[in-house]
């Protein structure tokens, strides 16, 4: 058996058997390069079936693995961008309404948003009675300001 014709005899299967391999990888890498060289190698497997010549399929696939690296590079720039107060929950609460939890004392307190006790203190420093109903104007980290509603 001589391995190195074998080698050359590169079919549709082979290429399938590299996508899966590069797709593989980048399932479990934290990069996303490897997904187009394995969907160049998937349209260079069926490519294979109607081209016989190994260096023409070859070929194909870089051309297509830098095109689709370069392309996938500048077209989706929307994707890349963060999405507004993803992770900052505090943010999102801004303009809510909530409920004085306990009595402010120099201004600071508690509220319930929801189902869930926030650290406040009052815009203007007063002290709020618990039930009364204010509304969030401001974020910082886990403390939120708030003015009687």
């Amino acid at each position: 058996m001589d391995f190195g014709a074998l080698l050359l005899e590169v079919g549709p299967f082979h290429w399938f058997a590299l996508a899966a391999l590069l797709i593989g990888i980048e399932m479990v890498m934290p990069t996303q390069y490897l997904i187009w060289p394995g969907i160049a190698a998937v349209a260079t497997g069926i490519a294979a079936f109607f081209i016989g010549d190994w260096a023409l399929q070859l070929a194909i696939f870089a051309v297509l693995s830098v095109v689709l690296v370069v392309v996938s590079h500048y077209l989706p720039q929307a994707a890349r961008l963060p999405v507004a107060g993803l992770n900052q929950r505090t943010d999102q609460l801004v303009g809510r309404t909530a409920t004085v939890a306990e009595d402010f004392h120099h201004g600071q307190g508690a509220v319930t948003v929801g189902d869930t006790r926030w650290s406040a203190q009052s815009v203007d420093g007063s002290d709020l009675a618990a039930g009364t109903r204010v509304e969030i104007v401001a974020a910082e980290s886990t403390l939120l300001k708030v003015k009687q509603a």
